[in-house]
């Protein structure tokens, strides 16, 4: 009891009792939505939320990773990190439930807010802290996902809690204070991330290079090769045992997942603007004479796999699955962009556009929800710009490169608004500092600071 009592002193000493209540209420509140959500949850979740369930029950009925449903090439396109997470649940809870699966992405939720209160924190101090904070508790998306089963929740709450270890760690480190272990947390945090999403690999590389040069510019040689070497065995953790798992399984070098090769197939199928439900309505009808509109009830009910399958198995089918996907995809491109130059480019910024201008539910996708996420996006800019102007360029590397990155990486391939979600809890943090940095300039008559 005393360590609690000094731990909460402490506590209050360093944000202050109010600011703390205030989050408390925050925090409280993005509870009450969250369960609202898991008490009525998305009618007609998306292909994916079922894919996620019968991994998640499969590996806890059988063993397995995929039921008959699947067939042995398909389940790897699905990223293995939240499956396993919520098999754990399942052993833990005594039974696959999808309430269970939701309960735990309503309180993932409930850890979102409060990681980003600590990176609002970081960045300004109370006022950004707060309002990145509530601003996370009642965004209509975050809400939504609590609602079906995806594995936005659980990387919503690794990637701001990797990012804020690296930070402290680096901060210890530099400050001569804790010992190279340390680096072991951020790490294994990026790998986590990784197997939730496997894009954000190349964002945990990117920050490994980053600490890498860093030191190497101070000169700190030794100190540098530890920590990036206790963060890449961390890293490597999580995904080592699930690289066999797929060279045993798909006779084949795969990290993670295989899914890189579908996303490029529907990412550069200029017909279909790169839309993944434009996409899936083509083969549909290609495939069965019938139209059903892009976004219809209908449409988000028919199974994708074997749509995929058909594409597959009528063009490569002595190649596997994704290794064909990727292959037209790559076919598509050069076919498309050659002949298509200018309109390739413009379907390329509508793709990064509606990654960014929308958002999962029904809330972004009418025009003032459209509207309010564009405006977010633009502080969060704001932010970004603000930081360095104060020369805050470690921060403000670490926030841009997953932004970066994974937009990047949505312009090549598949640029669904599912891709922003994760991302939004930077953008959070990032658009609060400038709206509090603007309220403080309007309200005291000065310039912002630089």
């Amino acid at each position: 009891m005393k360590s609690v009592r000094q731990w909460s002193t402490s506590l209050a000493a360093r944000y202050g009792r109010r600011t703390l209540i205030a989050l408390a209420c925050i925090a409280a509140l993005g509870l009450v939505f969250r369960a609202v959500a898991v008490v009525h949850p998305v009618a007609d979740p998306a292909d994916d939320s079922h894919a996620y369930y019968a991994l998640a029950k499969s590996l806890y009925e059988e063993g397995s990773y995929g039921g008959p449903e699947f067939k042995s090439e398909a389940t790897s396109d699905w990223s293995p990190g939240a499956p396993w997470l919520y098999a754990g649940l399942f052993v833990v809870t005594g039974g696959p439930r999808e309430g269970t699966i939701r309960i735990l992405e309503a309180l993932m939720g409930v850890g979102t807010i409060l990681l980003v209160f600590l990176l609002g924190w970081r960045l300004g101090g109370r006022w950004p802290a707060l309002l990145a904070a509530l601003g996370v508790a009642i965004y209509p998306p975050f809400i939504h996902s609590v609602g079906e089963i995806m594995s936005e929740p659980p990387t919503m709450l690794s990637l701001p809690a990797a990012i804020l270890a690296f930070l402290w760690a680096w901060d210890r480190t530099a400050e001569r204070r804790g010992s190279p272990w340390i680096w072991l947390l951020p790490g294994f945090l990026f790998g986590a991330t990784a197997m939730f999403r496997p894009e954000y690999s190349i964002v945990a590389a990117a920050f490994f290079v980053y600490a890498a040069a860093r030191w190497a510019w101070e000169r700190e040689w030794k100190l540098g090769a530890t920590a990036v070497g206790l963060m890449v065995i961390a890293l490597l953790l999580p995904i080592v045992p699930w690289t066999v798992r797929n060279v045993v399984v798909l006779h084949k070098l795969v990290p993670i997942s295989t899914g890189g090769g579908k996303a490029l197939y529907v990412g550069t199928y200029y017909p279909a603007d790169g839309e993944y439900a434009r996409v899936k309505a083509i083969l549909y009808k290609e495939q069965t004479g019938k139209t059903l509109p892009p976004n219809s009830q209908a449409l988000n009910e028919v199974d994708p796999t074997p749509l995929f399958n058909h594409v597959w198995e009528s063009t490569y089918p002595e190649l596997e699955r994704d290794s064909a996907l990727g292959k037209i995809g790559k076919e598509d491109f050069s076919k498309y962009f050659g002949e298509h130059p200018v309109g390739y480019a413009e379907m390329t910024v509508r793709k990064v556009g509606r990654m960014w201008s929308s958002g999962t539910g029904a809330a972004l996708q009418t025009v003032p929800g459209r509207v309010v996420q564009v405006i977010l996006v633009l502080l969060g800019v704001a932010g970004l710009v603000l930081l360095g102007f104060r020369r805050r360029w470690w921060e403000t590397l670490c926030l841009a490169t997953p932004i970066v990155l994974v937009t990047v990486v949505g312009a090549a391939t598949l640029a669904a608004p599912r891709r922003n979600e994760i991302l939004m809890t930077l953008i959070f943090p990032l658009a609060a500092l400038a709206l509090a940095e603007a309220a403080s300039a309007l309200s005291s008559g000065r310039k912002w600071s630089h």
